[in-house]
């Protein structure tokens, strides 16, 4: 390597510096008796590594380590560490990482050169690409925690994704969404009385009147109802997982220790659920699926197969597609504005039952449990949405209690 004590335009370098014959600039330094070397174009992009360097140096920041390890490498140390998640869960973490994080630039770049701007472009461009900012959440649990362990190894000095998803969750301020109760009367009529979609009805009517997650809902196996007690027994996940390549269904348990519990039957829920257990051995010519130990499962499409959320929602999908066509027509005849459904998923009608709950029930405490919250902010600050109709009869009802003038 040719090198002088001064580069081309005269300049002194300082110890360790050096011009090389090819026009770039060096900095030689030791690190944990190490040798290491730094390259730059120009003399003031290699001093301002040298002050990185020397920073990091004393802080006991392991800069030189960190450019040889990239995102996808420090995601594997991260998974490595998580001992104690179940399969299904680590399962669900490979699969988001390698279908949307592995293949991007960003995860093969070395630590020392993610930026904030970079975690902003990975974000963003998984939103324009139709993720929504809730399902966003599932990518930041994977990639900030990642980035939090290089910090806490002293690989990195700060966490480049830290407050990124929260400042786009703060933009993206819309509440999920929930159903009016004109809407989800006409959304039941509306499956129950369809010859395409009438067999959809028990499982629509369990979930809008439980509130139960989905995973649990077509979980339910005919030991978890107790039609003497009126009550549901909420104590197992139905997932369909990727495992070891291969997609299948497993049971999991519960997301919390709260979510283990006991739903009473409302009458409609009572009844639809005892309808369809009366006729299923006269529906499928096989018996139910044995998952995991589990048998006797109460929802099963017409193939006798067990349900998973894609399928319910691609049936919500057409019942709001063909409804919506049907009620436009209708309410053109009847010379009255349609009463359309809004786009919505499954996970939407937890939502919709959460609401109910609060509008007519005053104690919190009694729709967390059957909500199956942990916590209380969950039910009170996520899951409940205040409707124009329900604010007018709360003004309402406060004008007919409390006069305004004595």
């Amino acid at each position: 390597m040719a090198s002088c004590k001064k580069d081309a335009k005269g300049r002194k370098l300082g110890k360790g510096e050096t011009y090389r014959s090819d026009g770039r600039y060096c900095y030689s330094y030791t690190i944990c008796g190490e040798r290491k070397w730094l390259y730059a174009s120009d003399l003031a992009e290699l001093r301002e590594l040298e002050r990185r360097i020397e920073h990091d140096k004393d802080d006991g920041i392991r800069t030189q380590e960190a450019s040889k390890i990239t995102l996808n490498d420090m995601f594997g140390t991260y998974i490595a560490t998580k001992t104690t998640i179940k399969t299904s869960t680590r399962e669900n973490y490979l699969y988001l990482w390698n279908k949307y994080i592995r293949p991007t630039p960003l995860a093969h770049q070395s630590l020392i050169n993610i930026k904030t701007s970079d975690i902003k472009k990975l974000y963003g461009d998984l939103l324009a690409n139709g993720f929504r900012t809730n399902s966003l959440d599932s990518i930041n649990n994977l990639v900030h925690p990642t980035l939090e362990m290089a910090v806490d190894d002293d690989l990195i000095r700060k966490n480049p994704s830290k407050g990124v998803y929260r400042a786009l969750k703060e933009k993206d301020c819309k509440k999920r969404v929930a159903l009016t109760l004109a809407q989800q009367q006409a959304f039941l009529n509306y499956v129950n009385q369809s010859p395409v979609y009438h067999h959809w009805t028990p499982i629509f009517v369990t979930l809008l009147g439980t509130g139960m997650r989905i995973a649990e809902c077509v979980g339910l196996t005919q030991k978890d109802i107790d039609f003497e007690n009126e009550l549901i027994s909420v104590n197992h996940n139905l997932l369909y997982r990727k495992i070891d390549g291969k997609c299948r269904f497993l049971i999991s348990t519960p997301k919390t220790a709260s979510s283990i519990r006991f739903i009473p039957m409302c009458p409609e829920v009572l009844a639809e659920l005892a309808g369809l257990i009366a006729i299923l051995d006269t529906l499928y010519d096989t018996p139910s699926p044995t998952i995991d130990g589990y048998t006797d499962f109460i929802f099963r499409n017409r193939y006798g197969d067990l349900l998973n959320p894609h399928s319910l929602n691609r049936a919500i999908e057409r019942i709001i597609r063909d409804y919506n066509a049907e009620e436009l027509k209708l309410a053109e005849e009847d010379q009255r504005p349609p009463l359309l459904l809004p786009h919505f998923s499954v996970h939407s009608l937890r939502h919709t039952f959460c609401t109910r709950m609060f509008e007519v029930e005053s104690n919190h405490k009694a729709i967390q449990t059957i909500m199956g919250h942990a916590e209380i902010s969950t039910t009170l600050d996520i899951y409940t949405h205040i409707t124009e109709d329900t604010l007018k009869n709360s003004v309402q009802n406060m004008s007919a209690k409390i006069k305004l003038f004595g």
